[in-house]
């Protein structure tokens, strides 16, 4: 997150010069590598260019220098809406890692050596994704904007869960990979699936056969449903802890 000179003038809609006359009159609110010293490159942080947009705002023909420092001095650049708006625009939706990470951080990195999860694990987020939305949607009256999305996380972390135990990545038939689990339970633990088990595995195939039609909108069933979201949401956890005392076994 670093911005050139020529870069810098044109978020801002000025001319070089201009901005190297900023880092000079203002250096005094910059980062030093927006004034480096003779033969280096003028290099501005984010928060340079949030006092830079401050001081766009009130520069003109005869610029009262005196009365913009007060307002740095009084950190104005950060009260300011539009200039708030104008960090968010030019600030990318994923970045280097920042240096000044404290305890109050909130974020994720990822990429790189850090990965996202594996199968089961990506799951298990999934899972919360949709027990997030039905606690919202039942707290605001909101289950018919947020059943999709809800349904959508639901029956991927079942898809998730399964592929997780069977070892399959490819296949996204729930019929096909409910038999595939049948027979690792049955080989390795002489275990079967209960009833309540198949079902919702064979409702969310019925309803979403190939993993589209919550994510697009296609209504599948010909019949008309009606899906009590806290109830899904009851079965998911119990699907959950049953997959999670599978992986425990294997």
């Amino acid at each position: 997150m670093k911005y050139g000179v020529s870069e810098t003038a044109r978020l801002l809609s000025v001319d070089r010069d201009t901005v190297q006359t900023w880092a000079r009159i203002f250096s005094d609110y910059l980062s030093p590598d927006a004034n480096p010293g003779k033969g280096k490159v003028r290099h501005f942080l984010i928060n340079d260019m949030r006092v830079f947009a401050y001081v766009f705002t009130y520069w003109e023909e005869n610029p009262d220098i005196e009365n913009i420092k007060y307002g740095l001095n009084a950190n104005s650049q950060f009260d300011d809406e539009a200039i708030h708006n104008f960090i968010i625009s030019i600030t990318p939706l994923f970045r280097a890692m920042p240096d000044d990470i404290d305890e109050t951080w909130r974020g994720v990195v990822f990429g790189g050596e850090f990965e996202l999860g594996d199968i089961f694990t990506t799951a298990e987020s999934f899972k919360l994704a949709g027990d997030k939305l039905v606690e919202i949607a039942h707290e605001n009256y909101e289950e018919r904007e947020l059943f999709q999305p809800a349904l959508y996380n639901y029956r991927h972390a079942t898809e998730l869960y399964i592929k997780a135990i069977v070892g399959e990545q490819f296949n996204h038939n729930l019929l096909d990979l409910k038999e595939r689990l049948k027979i690792v339970l049955r080989t390795r633990f002489k275990a079967v699936l209960p009833e309540w088990f198949e079902n919702v595995i064979e409702a969310f195939d019925y309803s979403d056969p190939n993993g589209t039609a919550f994510r697009y909108g296609i209504t599948v069933p010909k019949d008309e449903l009606y899906a009590d979201m806290k109830h899904i949401k009851t079965l998911m956890d119990w699907l959950s802890k049953s997959f999670k005392r599978i992986k425990k076994a294997e």
